[in-house]
């Protein structure tokens, strides 16, 4: 089977495999626009309520393909061929990170763009754009810093050193390591928690976190009414207050699909 992007569900659940076992994970010709096409048409779905991207045969992804970067060394920082490593934190639906071995270079970018991020215990991650003379783009000298302290970046930055998983939870990076054989199965139980409350909460919730780290407290205090006032007009507040009265789990409908639209057009 030719490597690509491969795509399943698990009820309100897809999941984005990165299937190129030969070259550990590397995205080759092809893969990162699939990748890219994969994610927002997960978005677009109002049936998706949450995205898993992981990868295949103990690996999360080694970044590039090298050998297409030295054919074609200017992708390497172009953020227009880079745009799906980049992409999940632009989503409004929630992205988890299912990271077995190694997570390096773009792989990294990828796994540091998602919401949260679930490692296998031989998890290990690498930011090497210092060791093979490229700027770290895609986040690692922005997004890196509201996940980790500046000490922390500066050092994975600098050094451009592999990290493991257990120093990787001790500093935030991921959520939580795995119990079992792979970081997919805890990932896909985290997953199935999220994907049971309020969708049109949960791309409220996105969306404000993320207003609020790119332009300040004050402007996420101002938009936090906004962004109620909005999904107080759906369905979803009454069907959790019966829920719970009635001792019962909610049942939230699918956010409707223009609701992307709506929390930009309050948040402008």
């Amino acid at each position: 089977m030719a490597p690509g992007i491969r795509v399943s569900d698990q009820g309100p659940v897809r999941i984005l495999t990165i299937d190129n076992p030969a070259k550990r994970g590397a995205f080759g010709h092809g893969m990162a626009p699939a990748l890219l096409a994969e994610l927002d048409r997960a978005d677009a779905d109002p049936a998706v309520r949450v995205i898993v991207v992981t990868g295949t045969d103990g690996c999360f992804s080694s970044g590039h393909d090298l050998q297409e970067v030295l054919d074609a060394p200017e992708t390497a920082g172009d953020p227009v061929a880079n745009a799906a490593f980049t992409r999940p934190a632009e989503l409004t639906t929630p992205v988890i990170a299912a990271i077995d071995g190694p997570a390096y270079a773009a792989g990294f970018i990828l796994a540091l763009n998602c919401d949260l991020r679930v490692a296998g215990a031989g998890a290990r991650f690498c930011a090497v754009g210092a060791a093979i003379g490229l700027v770290p783009v895609g986040g690692q000298l922005s997004r890196l810093l509201d996940v980790v302290s500046y000490p922390v970046a500066f050092a994975w930055l600098a050094t451009a050193a592999p990290f493991d998983a257990e120093e990787a939870l001790r500093h935030g990076f991921v959520e939580r390591i795995g119990d079992g054989d792979r970081a997919l199965d805890d990932a896909l139980a985290l997953a199935r928690d999220i994907a049971e409350v309020s969708p049109a909460v949960l791309a409220a919730v996105k969306s404000g976190l993320r207003h609020t780290l790119a332009h300040g407290l004050d402007a996420g205090r101002a938009a936090e009414p906004l962004l109620a006032a909005l999904v107080q007009r759906l369905p979803d507040g009454a069907e959790g207050v019966r829920a719970f009265l009635e001792r019962r789990p909610a049942d939230y409908p699918d956010a409707p699909g223009d609701l992307r639209e709506r929390i930009a057009k309050v948040l402008a």
